[in-house]
């Protein structure tokens, strides 16, 4: 992202181009803006799982002054 926000999924059932469409696909439908920091984690969730049909947990943290957004799994039942 322009600002510098990385996105990381600890997952092995997403490739790193399918995610680079996802966050672009999700920006576009949901009128984001390029500011990762305004995005609701909730809706990123639920267009993950609408998506790729996996639920995952967005984690947020900061790393040598930008934001990595970490997609990770949750586990069945979790």
């Amino acid at each position: 992202m322009p600002d510098g926000t990385e996105f990381r999924y600890l997952g092995i059932g997403v490739s790193d181009a399918a995610l680079r469409e996802f966050v672009l696909r999700f920006m576009s439908s949901e009128g984001m803006s390029w500011d990762a920091s305004t995005w609701d984690d909730r809706q990123l969730e639920l267009a993950f799982l609408q998506r790729f049909g996996e639920r995952i947990r967005v984690l947020r943290q900061k790393a040598a002054g930008h934001t990595v957004l970490v997609f990770q799994p949750v586990m069945a039942g979790a």
